[in-house]
């Protein structure tokens, strides 16, 4: 088994991987040249600028999902209070819609009512025969005797006749 060279620690991760290869076959090849430090300094340092860049739109990603997760409650509880009015007012507009079928059904049932002749109550009737009795004593009555002077009318005429 063939031992290959051992390399700088640093440049490990950058190294293109290669099989190894029988002990015949690596004492015949010659053994790779690490590539030049410039190099690896050069992808560090572009590597670095790179996660510089991502950690900064993350931090832009993390702001605008904060922003819009606040505006976006602001308008849920704008929603919710429109919702709660407009419940309320459908509320009102079902109790004033149930009145105004009430009053309209009054009004027909009072038309229909005036429609239809009149019928008196037991009330009405019996005053209008206590009116009509008494009506027809006088009458008799009058025809009957002559009307004499009662003691408060001789007694108006003569305070009149005084002054």
């Amino acid at each position: 088994i063939g031992i290959s060279p051992v390399l700088a620690e640093s440049d490990k991760e950058n190294r293109p991987y290669l099989p190894p290869a029988s002990p015949l076959a690596t004492a015949a090849a010659p053994p790779i040249p690490p590539p030049p430090p410039a190099k690896v300094e050069q992808l560090d340092a572009s590597l670095a600028e790179e996660l510089v860049a991502v950690r900064k739109k993350l931090e832009r990603l993390r702001a605008d999902r904060e922003r819009t997760e606040a505006m976006l409650k602001e308008r849920d509880g704008v929603l919710a209070a429109r919702m709660r009015d407009v419940g309320e007012r459908g509320e009102a507009q079902k109790l004033l819609e149930i009145e105004v079928d009430r009053l309209y059904r009054l009004k027909q049932l009072k038309l229909s009512l005036e429609r239809v002749s009149p019928i008196r109550s037991l009330r009405e009737r019996s005053h209008i025969n206590q009116e009509s009795k008494s009506e027809n004593k006088e009458e008799s009555i009058g025809e009957c005797e002559a009307p004499s002077p009662s003691p408060s009318s001789v007694s108006s005429k003569l305070s009149a006749d005084v002054d």
